[in-house]
């Protein structure tokens, strides 16, 4: 894909309900987090298109755990984590839609990755494969 990383940021969380929204949420309420990990950087070409990519671990108790959360997550419009917000690395104020998105699960791990489109022209088939490859990265 040609692209490289220019920005990159981290942060760990104590829990996840506070990180997180929709039906998501009310899942954490129920079944609690053991650990969040979240990252947020830009990627770019030499022709200056940009995409910011978004990977959250989400730690549970046990494997049966992560499943369920993973069953749950990967229904679009059930809610999500919410990223950190694309300001921490000097950009607009980007919402992440979903579109661009995949998640695995790494034990009682769940990675999700998202992407998007922060300038230039970056393709759809370029999102999904960066979001397919963030969610491999390790924690």
């Amino acid at each position: 894909m040609n692209m490289r990383t220019l920005k990159r940021t981290a942060k760990p969380a104590l829990e996840c309900l506070s990180h997180s929204f929709g039906q998501v949420r009310d899942h954490f309420v129920r079944n609690p987090c053991k650990s969040l990990d979240r990252t947020l950087f830009a990627i770019g070409d030499d022709q200056g298109n940009v995409a910011v990519v978004s990977v959250a671990w989400v730690g549970f108790r046990n494997r049966g755990d992560a499943g369920e959360f993973k069953k749950l997550i990967d229904v679009h419009g059930t809610g999500d984590i919410t990223p950190l917000a694309t300001p921490l690395l000097d950009l607009a104020d980007i919402r992440f839609t979903g579109l661009h998105y995949q998640s695995r699960s790494d034990g009682s791990t769940v990675v999700i990755a998202e992407t998007e489109p922060a300038s230039g022209q970056v393709s759809g088939e370029v999102l999904d494969a960066v979001a397919d490859m963030a969610s491999w990265l390790p924690r």
